[in-house]
């Protein structure tokens, strides 16, 4: 019993810092949660009743998954990457820059207070996606007049990994780069630009080989999982003059899934040692 309470004091010991970090930080962003969701309660707004019930001419789609589709699209091409460079960009590099956690955190262990520092980003962002999948779902029911289609809880877990992959990519970045604002501009160029010119010249010069390497892709799941049969084939193949241009949908659930979890881990596991070695 005496060593079973040890223990428990000893855990309490090492998660406590973490959590004092993990609190701060969500007293620290919260107006930034408060921003975000905002937003995302317009765009929602502006894509579900403005659209269809304010402009005339555009029609409301005839299926929940087709409504559904659209409004998902937005949330993985926009909103989580920009909320997440927003969040994550300063994790790492505004502890070089400004040294705020050892003023707060004098005794804290620097992982300690970076994991506490990730944690909490990490459960504002996907209070964020959370708001947005629950005003979609609300207009959903108000235009369909039924029930959500259970494969929206599974777009939402998939949208939670893709949230841990870009927040992690973009912790990397934060982890090497010298002010937040080179760390924001730097992800979003990869991951807006990069990521879709590569793309681009693979549909061009290798119209056989799927892009499992782009995250962008593999977000294509959180809305193309809501398809019932799952799109097969999972491309498009157009003819302009002598070439054949392939335009892939969505990766398979698996792959998808495990892409996003190897930029997580990759990621988390690079910045870690690059942390390692950077002295605050």
């Amino acid at each position: 019993m005496e060593k079973m309470e040890h223990a428990m004091e000893g855990f309490y010991l090492e998660v406590k810092p973490i959590a004092h970090a993990y609190v701060f930080e969500l007293k620290q962003q919260w107006k930034k949660f408060v921003g975000f969701s905002a937003f995302s309660v317009l765009i929602v707004f502006l894509m579900s009743y403005v659209m269809y019930a304010v402009v005339p001419s555009s029609l409301l789609p005839d299926t929940q998954t087709e409504y559904l589709n659209n409004g998902l699209t937005f949330l993985s091409m926009f909103i989580i990457v920009f909320a997440a460079c927003f969040f994550f960009s300063g994790i790492i590099c505004s502890e070089y820059d400004k040294k705020t956690g050892y003023i707060i955190f004098p005794k804290i262990n620097k992982f300690k207070l970076i994991l506490g520092k990730y944690l909490g980003n990490l459960t504002l962002i996907i209070g964020v996606v959370s708001v947005y999948y629950i005003a979609l779902g609300l207009f959903c029911w108000y235009y369909y007049g039924v029930s959500v289609n259970l494969l929206f809880l599974a777009s939402f877990a998939i949208a939670i990994v893709y949230i841990l992959a870009v927040s992690s990519f973009v912790t990397l970045f934060s982890s090497f780069m010298k002010t937040v604002n080179m760390t924001i501009i730097s992800t979003i160029l990869i991951l807006f630009i990069g990521f879709q010119t590569a793309d681009q010249l693979v549909t061009v010069f290798l119209p056989d080989f799927e892009p499992v390497y782009s995250m962008q892709f593999a977000s294509n799941l959180i809305s193309s999982i809501l398809e019932q049969p799952f799109p097969n084939p999972r491309y498009n193949d157009m003819e302009i003059m002598d070439f054949t241009f392939r335009m892939w949908i969505t990766p398979t659930i698996e792959t998808g899934i495990t892409v996003l979890l190897i930029y997580m881990a990759s990621s988390l596991l690079i910045a870690s040692f690059i942390f390692k070695r950077r002295q605050l």
